[in-house]
């Protein structure tokens, strides 16, 4: 018979395969281009402070419309349910749930040291990522689990932050099959399950800036992992966050997306399993409104001229620590170009993986959170 009229499996299977590269290297080639598009277009006039201002909030309005789906109107007061379900050393432990919206409710676990009641302090949302909670942040683990997150919140508050851990889509009851389905939800209706948290988590500074204990214009942001993704974005969209960490997640995203041969041969050299979105069931990170063509180097500079800093674990099998550290130089170029390097740094935990490791970023919070209080 013709082989060009072979059906048998063999024949189909090498047509297949064929095919497939072609397929994969157009579509790869109309990525980067779009890829390298943003991160040109999103080039911010460094030639002085209020024009560099100027273009990142233009910027940042594309962001939340073209990158994330757009935000919905944002009601004028903020309002919350509060019930004290703890005494903790630190201060008391408070479940809130914030209306974000008629009928849409953010709930979160609240921390206020005992310091608080007499003196309005700093405070620091404390982001959990996949499989946490604001349990975890608190320093309440699961059994059988570790926890990532080494009891941040609980820490921070100990040191006299007032300390909010809000509850995100990828902890139980489904984890990421509920964030996938969720954001297939999202996507129908135009929109995206991160843009719509990234309005939550607005919303929830809206909230601690009524809360007497809280000083408005000292609010920070530590998250990890998605939390981290979270914290990211969050310090992106909204200004009022004055300082951000950005934990375990921070990367080059083109190869975390889309290159799993490279992270395999970074990761035969490190010894750790790295791999790329790209073969994962993490349906919600290609969402286009996800913006996972958003470098995450360009979303970094819609932080500045704010304090920021990424931290990476050395043995983290999640980030390659290595095309952190490159992205991470693209950042401190910027604030070096504005006059305030001192306010980007890069923390590397030399001695574990994909954890908060809290001394660096602590003493980076209190820098930023409270140097002038303390003097």
């Amino acid at each position: 018979m013709d082989d060009k009229l072979d059906s048998s499996a063999v024949a189909l299977e090498q047509w297949g395969a064929r095919r497939n590269r072609m397929l994969d290297a157009y579509f790869r080639g109309a990525l980067r281009e779009r890829y390298e598009h943003v991160r040109a277009a999103a080039a911010l006039d460094t030639s002085s402070l209020d024009r560099f201002d100027a273009a990142a909030d233009a910027l940042r309005i594309r962001l939340i419309d073209e990158g994330l789906g757009g935000w919905p109107a944002r009601p004028a007061t903020i309002s919350a349910r509060e019930t004290l379900v703890a005494e903790l050393e630190p201060g008391n432990l408070y479940r809130v749930h914030v209306e974000v919206l008629p009928e849409v409710e953010m709930m979160a676990l609240l921390l206020v040291p005992h310091a608080a009641a007499t003196r309005a302090v700093p405070a620091v949302i404390c982001q959990h990522g996949y499989g946490g909670s604001p349990e975890w942040a608190m320093g309440f683990g699961t059994a059988g689990v570790s926890n990532y997150m080494n009891g941040c919140g609980h820490r921070l508050a100990a040191a006299g932050y007032v300390v909010l851990a809000p509850h995100i889509v990828c902890s139980p009851p489904g984890v990421g099959e509920d964030r996938v389905r969720l954001d297939r939800l999202a996507r129908m209706s135009g929109r995206s399950l991160l843009g719509f948290e990234m309005f939550e988590l607005s919303r929830m500074v809206d909230y601690l800036q009524t809360r007497a204990e809280v000083l408005p214009e000292r609010i920070g942001m530590y998250g990890i992992s998605q939390g981290g993704k979270s914290t990211l974005f969050a310090a992106a969209c909204d200004t009022r966050i004055r300082a951000a960490v950005c934990s375990c997640y921070f990367n080059d995203r083109w190869r975390k997306m889309f290159e799993p041969e490279h992270l395999r041969r970074r990761g035969e050299e490190e010894g750790l399993d790295y791999g790329a979105y790209l073969h994962s069931t993490e349906d919600d990170k290609f969402n286009p409104w996800a913006a996972p063509l958003w470098p995450d180097s360009v979303l970094a500079s819609l932080i500045c001229p704010r304090p920021f800093m990424a931290e990476v674990g050395r043995y983290d099998s999640v980030i390659d620590w290595r095309d952190a550290i490159a992205e991470f130089d693209r950042v401190r170029r910027i604030y070096g170009q504005l006059g305030v390097a001192e306010r980007a740094e890069l923390s590397v935990g030399e001695w574990g993986g994909h954890e908060m490791f809290y001394d660096g970023p602590k003493r980076f919070l209190d820098r930023w959170l409270r140097s002038e209080l303390d003097d």
